[in-house]
């Protein structure tokens, strides 16, 4: 049965999910169409805000693990971003709008190890691929709803209409977290980590997060190629709801084949999906082509990311949890976040086909680099930890208490 705590994250990562993929797919839209800039310069503004908000990750995290707590940091972020997101419209020219928005994804990465953690926290042996499975599907499921809302707002009002959208979202967000998440102890982290005993958890996020630089790529650019192969502001949505819509109904059964099967092998066969939508995303002719893509792009997308936290909560000793998932957050949104640039330069020099072979070629890095360290696909995971046993809810300062 699934846990209350993990049913009101559940309920907060539906309505949050809107805003992550609007941005990627209609930010650098806006910025070019309503706030005046180049593609080039909007991209850069893109990178900018999620590389500094990966940056401090390793430390809110360590604050989270410090104080024993996790709601309060995802209040803090959310209170924050609220209105620097309200005054983006109104921002004269695109740099300032390009600087609140930057500030307001910084804002929201206070609260975003903590979030992580949260699932390992109320999680035990076999049950985190499920645990994070339910907030994947759901996050999916949450943003298809809000592409078909944003793509008929932008539809019908403009690319104008997104930050108010957004900003009545948040109103849900902020509800959720203030009444209905609960606030547990999850006892107080005895010392700092040293960077040594991180060493596993560096590993392996440098070598899953190569493909990231491919994937950061084809995550921008796929609502532009759509929209060059003919696709109108609506049916650039459309590509994206089908495959957020793959996701939300796959997520759940592929992390519990993840808690069968073992976080590594989850990754590969996800990372070989992404490999097989950039080959569709590679011939698509017309914009209706890169439907499929986009549809199995994040079907492994489902796998790959279910798999990295679920890994690394295991990994991670109790006390430590959201310090060592922001570490993995910084390393992997970092190289994640490189990628429109180095896609930008790709598509300049080389077109398209420059986009897709290079991300392919990261991928394919990124899989032999998975295979030497951890062999045939996960069967020889040397360098997975034991999980330990979580404690009864119901005890006092263990994970899942309320605080009193």
């Amino acid at each position: 049965m699934v846990r209350r705590e993990l049913l009101s994250l559940a309920l907060y990562s539906l309505l949050a999910s809107n805003r992550g993929g609007l941005f990627i797919v209609y930010l650098p839209l806006y910025l070019v169409v309503v706030k005046g800039a180049s593609l080039p310069i909007a991209l850069t503004i893109l990178t900018l805000a999620y590389v500094p908000a990966s940056l401090i990750g390793p430390l809110v995290g360590r604050l989270s693990d410090r104080v024993g707590r996790r709601r309060p940091f995802l209040l803090v972020g959310e209170a924050a971003a609220f209105p620097l997101f309200l005054a983006i419209n109104f921002a004269p020219g695109y740099i300032l709008a390009g600087g609140l928005f930057i500030a307001a994804e910084l804002a929201l990465a206070i609260g975003s190890p903590a979030y992580n953690a949260f699932v390992a926290d109320v999680t035990g042996i076999g049950e985190r691929g499920e645990g994070y499975g339910l907030l994947a599907a759901t996050s999916n499921g949450g943003a298809v709803a809000g592409f078909v809302l944003a793509g008929l707002l932008t539809f019908w009002f403009g690319l104008t209409a997104l930050f108010p959208f957004v900003v009545a979202v948040m109103v849900g967000t902020l509800s959720v977290v203030i009444f209905l998440v609960p606030d547990i102890r999850v006892g107080e982290t005895p010392r700092r980590s040293p960077l040594r005993e991180m060493k596993p958890v560096i590993t392996f996020s440098f070598a899953v997060s190569i493909r990231a630089i491919g994937s950061g790529a084809v995550a921008t650019f796929y609502g532009y190629l759509a929209a060059t192969l003919g696709a109108n502001d609506l049916e650039v949505g459309v590509v994206a709801i089908a495959g957020l819509l793959t996701g939300a109904l796959v997520s759940l059964p592929l992390g519990r084949m993840i808690d069968r099967r073992g976080e590594i092998r989850g990754i590969w066969y996800g990372t070989l999906l992404t490999l097989g939508s950039f080959g569709i995303f590679m011939v698509s002719t017309t914009w209706s082509e890169t439907i499929p893509a986009q549809a199995v792009r994040n079907g492994g997308l489902s796998l790959v990311s279910t798999g990295m936290s679920a890994w690394v909560a295991r990994m991670a000793p109790p006390g430590h949890r959201a310090e060592y998932l922001g570490t993995f957050s910084l390393i992997n949104s970092s190289l994640w976040s490189v990628g429109p640039l180095v896609g930008a330069i790709a598509i300049e020099f080389y077109g398209y086909l420059g986009l897709f072979v290079m991300a392919i070629a990261t991928t394919l890095v990124s899989l032999v680099v998975m295979e030497v360290l951890y062999g045939e696909m996960g069967i020889r995971a040397r360098l997975r930890p034991p999980d330990r046993p979580l404690p009864d809810a119901s005890s006092p300062g263990s994970p899942g208490a309320p605080v009193k």
